[in-house]
């Protein structure tokens, strides 16, 4: 039976504090929570000391009921030396009586050439059980508050990386290869957040694929063909988004000769060979980097959405992995060997830290185990970068985290400590945690002094963590956040956040409640509370800017968006909330968002929107320039200001393009409104350049039933639709008042419909997406396979879709020598494709609505709008506007 108290200084467990203790501490700590019993938990106990305790690797907390105790929080002192949190709580090392095994850290002895002659161990995702019968155990990496997920320590969350050269060797343990996801980091939608790569082996030809996403909103794509014959993989690029080049090495034809092949840059997107359009990288704010697997969750292996290798694990086998912010590879001739300046590249190069090397695996960390003979789950990163004429070095350890589902801990905990994560001031540093948090059921921090790192309490992107309670702590000198928060219920009681970085308090698909919290100055603000898709309240909270010139924040003093999958309205309670309000002319106090995701139309995930009450917050102190006190990009939100308004600026601004109902009143909230009348004649659609079919519910023939026999075209054309199957059913309200055709499962045909151009231009005002397709299995189609439109079966771009409510869809694609596919929802663009190969549009027995009622869910169509003309963006907007103003539809 174990013990219920230990002190980390008694001599079985011998921490050390100071430099004298920096080799052994983690391993003593370690050794004092293992030591506590498996049932009835207990309290390791850290003694003050002048020195603090040092930490190069995390003390894995994987029991229940523990508690780290110190005597003061200014005395008893932890200190990561490198960027890895001194704590870790809710990871486990052992999961249903199993270790995770010494397997993960491959031998990559026959993996590596010659050049490696010492000894170097791999990260494996999937090891076989040593025991027969037994299930393989399976594990991601992750790599939280490092250079793979922030991007250099100067590079603003990758959104400053001009230059990027990325070096990866991996083997696939189960051959054959297949739509296999490399690594990366996704948002919760599941788009690159910046980027991910994956294997893609049945593209023609085979190719490793880098999908990512720019500051403009477009998604791109560089495909690198390889062998999918070769079990190891050695690929290398270099992507300058500044000079707008892409040049690649890959083992294409010897084992490990790395050869200059010519990337595919077809799916690069709209605008690369622009030189006047500056490019850069999204910012990430909260995506995890992964190996293995690419998705928002460490244990879902990939996570459905668009992307790759959503099916389940796969076996790989990591032997390098290195990024740098230059470009390091002379370009030379497709078929010549890798050179750099020092000359041939083997795998030793990929595994040598260098200047401009911002983040490598060097695979130079073998396991390391507690003394039960446990691995603790680290896996080293390091890095060397510059800064002016400075260079430094940082390191820090990454997790192998289980794919075995939820595995909680009970009631864990921290009291009376100072914890202080990575620093390398005056270098800039936006790395490390001080607290790690995976899943745990009730987790306190309690008198607490939280110092540096990239994140101060940090989230591992697990599963629920259920309650989090802070009770007097308080976090300083955070560079990204004081705290971060993913799927958590958290509470916290008389907390101060002082100096942090991008935000105070950040948290994705969280439930929170803070009261009595202070804020000192931050001077590279974004938005001091953060909220993706997170119910909150805010009580009492003082915001401090006045120490700093420049406008701060940024963007907002509160930032919320619409939540999916709560079950119910997204709730935002701002109460007591004041602050030296600085800022300028972009700037409010609370930014209540919509079209982060779906273009802010609603669906029956989300369908109650949002509620905003803010009581007696912002309304003194503000800076004259502050464009108002709230901003509303979407119909979504709606709210009540209650107390005294602003005199100083607006009570609310409507931030949405095309435009939005701005529903936060003062005695009652606004009824939702639509767009102004962009012209006053309903010739706007009918002298439309290319119209070729104009089709509105109320000119439909109707049939006793009453059933809609056929589609009656208002353009000059007349290219009618007659029903095949089911005809549509009429209904002369379902569209906000006016006629609406019900599909259940028929379709229309127009034999007449034909466009010459190649282009088109094409709008519907529906509830649920529109059903269309211009050549029916025909190469060269434009149709709508789901919520998005599809051109020659290659092209897609998405776009967002409403099942419950009315929306304007429009789609455009172009003729000439480049080819775009742009959708658009409600007026406002959404996404953006290009792919110079594809066919132009054809024509031939396009159709509307198809599929059967068992298959497809019913829709509803009150107009339709085809055009044989790629329409400018301004025709574009007009005729949305014009749509939405007929059908009263909110944006």
């Amino acid at each position: 039976m174990g013990r219920v108290f230990v002190n980390v200084r008694d001599p079985e467990f011998g921490a050390v504090p100071g430099e004298a203790g920096r080799a052994t501490c983690s391993d003593a700590f370690q050794r004092a929570v293992d030591a506590l019993d498996e049932n009835l938990g207990g309290v390791v106990f850290v003694p003050a000391d002048p020195l603090p305790y040092e930490f190069l690797r995390s003390v894995i907390v994987d029991r229940d009921k523990v508690r780290i105790h110190g005597e003061n929080r200014l005395t008893s002192r932890l200190k990561s030396v490198g960027a890895t949190a001194p704590l870790t709580f809710g990871v486990k090392r052992v999961v249903g009586n199993r270790p995770l095994g010494d397997g993960h850290w491959a031998d990559l002895s026959g993996m590596l050439d010659g050049s490696v002659t010492d000894q170097r161990w791999g990260c494996r995702s999937r090891v076989p059980s040593p025991v027969a019968g037994q299930p393989p155990t399976e594990a991601t990496v992750t790599f939280p508050c490092s250079p793979f997920q922030f991007g250099p320590a100067t590079g603003n969350y990758w959104s400053d990386v001009r230059q990027l050269t990325l070096d990866f060797i991996v083997r696939n343990d189960a051959m054959p290869w297949a739509g296999q996801p490399l690594f990366g980091l996704s948002d919760a939608f599941f788009e690159p957040s910046p980027f991910y790569a994956f294997v893609s082996a049945a593209a023609s030809p085979p190719s490793v694929v880098f999908r990512f996403r720019t500051d403009d909103g477009l998604l791109r794509e560089l495909r690198i063909p390889f062998d999918p014959t070769r079990a190891v993989l050695r690929c290398s690029f270099q992507l300058d988004l500044a000079a707008r080049t892409v040049t690649a090495w890959i083992n294409l034809h010897e084992e490990t000769k790395r050869e200059q092949v010519t990337p595919d840059l077809a799916l690069i997107n709209d605008g690369w060979t622009d030189a006047s359009r500056t490019l850069r990288f999204v910012p990430n704010w909260y995506a995890p980097f992964r190996l293995a697997a690419v998705g928002p969750n460490e244990n879902d292996w990939g996570g459905g959405g668009q992307l790759p290798g959503s099916g389940g694990p796969v076996d790989l086998t990591f032997g390098a992995l290195r990024f740098s912010d230059i470009l390091r590879y002379r370009v030379l001739e497709k078929g010549d060997p890798q050179q750099d300046a020092n000359g041939a590249v083997d795998d030793r190069r990929w595994l040598t830290v260098e200047d401009h090397v911002f983040g490598a695996l060097t695979m130079r960390d073998p396991v390391h185990k507690s003394a039960a003979g446990v691995p603790d789950l680290q896996i080293l990163w390091e890095a060397r970068q510059v800064s002016g004429s400075a260079v430094f070095n940082a390191s820090g350890h990454g997790f192998f985290i289980p794919a075995v589902g939820n595995q909680y801990m009970l009631r864990n905990g921290c009291e009376k400590l100072n914890i202080k994560g990575f620093s390398l001031a005056p270098f800039p540093m936006n790395y490390g945690q001080a607290i790690g948090l995976g899943l745990v059921y009730g987790f306190t921090l309690d008198d607490m002094l939280v110092e540096f790192g990239a994140q101060g309490l940090s989230s591992f992107h697990l599963g629920t963590t259920y309650p989090v309670e802070l009770r007097s702590c308080q976090f300083d000198h955070q560079t990204d956040c004081s705290i971060y928060a993913f799927f958590q219920n958290g509470r916290g009681d008389n907390v101060g956040l002082n100096y942090y970085g991008r935000s105070a308090l950040k948290a994705l698909r969280a439930d929170l409640a803070y009261r009595n919290v202070t804020c000192t100055d931050s001077d590279v603000c974004e938005s001091v509370v953060k909220l993706f898709q997170s119910p909150a309240r805010l009580d009492n909270w003082l915001i401090d800017f006045e120490r700093f010139t420049q406008s701060l924040p940024r963007d907002s003093y509160v930032w919320a968006s619409i939540a999916d999958d709560i079950g119910g309205p997204t709730q935002l309670v701002v109460r007591d909330c004041l602050g030296g309000m600085s800022g300028d002319e972009h700037t409010v106090a609370v930014r209540l968002v919509s079209n982060e995701r779906g273009a802010g139309l609603p669906d029956s995930a989300r369908a109650a929107g949002g509620w905003c009450g803010i009581e007696r917050s912002f309304n003194s102190h503000a800076d004259l320039r502050m464009r108002s006190l709230v901003a509303v990009d979407g119909p979504l939100w709606q709210g009540l200001f209650e107390g005294v308004p602003p005199r100083t600026m607006p009570l609310v601004a409507n931030t949405a393009a095309p435009g939005a109902s701005a529903r936060i009143g003062t005695r009652s909230v606004p009824p939702p409104v639509s767009v102004p009348l962009p012209s006053a004649s309903d010739d706007l659609v009918r002298a439309l350049p290319g119209l070729i079919g104009y089709y509105r519910a109320e000119d439909a023939v109707i049939v006793p039933g009453p059933v809609v026999t056929r589609l009656v075209d208002r353009s000059d054309a007349h290219n009618d639709g007659d029903a095949v199957g089911n005809p549509a059913f009429y209904d002369n309200t379902a569209a906000n008042g006016r006629p609406a055709l019900r599909f259940v499962g028929g379709h229309y045909a127009f034999p007449a419909l034909r466009g010459t151009t190649g282009a088109a231009t094409l709008f519907f005002v529906a509830q649920r997406f529109p059903l269309f397709d211009s050549a029916p299995g025909v190469r060269g189609s434009l149709r709508t396979p789901g919520p998005a439109w599809q051109l020659d079966f290659q092209l897609t771009s998405r776009c967002a879709e409403s099942d419950t409510d009315w929306a304007v869809y429009a789609v455009r694609c172009t003729a000439g020598p480049e080819r775009r596919l742009q959708t658009y929802a409600n007026g406002y663009p959404y996404e953006l494709r290009r792919d110079d190969r594809v066919r132009t549009v054809v024509w031939s027995g396009p159709t509307l609505g198809q599929g059967v009622p068992a298959l497809t869910p019913p829709w509803l169509l009150a107009t339709a709008v085809i055009c044989d003309a790629a329409l400018d963006d301004r025709q574009v907007t007009d005729v949305c506007r014009y749509l939405l103003y007929r059908y009263r539809i909110p944006v």
